[in-house]
């Protein structure tokens, strides 16, 4: 990826992780979705495990920078953060098919890294970075939504 890319952290005016149920409902073994089947690999990261069912994603989410809701058939659900383990995550899931849901028809790949720069150089393709950078805003503090986020995110879950 070019090196021209933005690679501070940049936050949505709005996050509701509640945007992410439905494909949260599907990250379980029984569905296909168990963590370790969505997680992608990122060259700058060794081989890692985050946690066993229910202590691992999405129920580790910490902080949110960006989130899309996504719809059966038409957009993706993509969530950017960090975890409880301050490891920074991408998430992006795709149902292609409006009846069968992520049972039979959907797509869903989880990348962590220790820099959020990784995420953006080596797990972002050129549109989500886009999107991201256009859906997004440089933020002034980091950590203004660190708590709010991880009440949310119990809430949600």
């Amino acid at each position: 990826m070019s090196d021209s890319r933005i690679v501070t952290i940049r936050r949505s005016d709005t996050l509701n992780i509640g945007d992410l149920s439905y494909p949260f409902l599907f990250i379980q073994s029984q569905f296909g979705y168990s963590v370790e089947s969505i997680l992608r690999p990122i060259h700058t990261m060794n081989q890692i495990h985050l946690g066993i069912y229910p202590d691992t994603f999405p129920h580790t989410i910490q902080d949110l920078f960006w989130v899309q809701k996504g719809s059966p058939g038409k957009e993706s659900w993509i969530g950017l953060g960090k975890l409880t383990n301050g490891l920074f995550f991408l998430y992006i899931a795709t149902c292609r098919n409006t009846k069968k849901t992520f049972l039979d028809g959907g797509q869903m790949n989880l990348w962590v890294a220790r820099q959020f720069s990784d995420l953006i150089h080596f797990a972002m393709d050129q549109t989500t970075y886009i999107q991201y950078i256009s859906e997004t805003k440089e933020s002034t503090n980091p950590t203004n939504a660190t708590s709010q986020m991880s009440h949310q995110a119990s809430d949600a879950l």
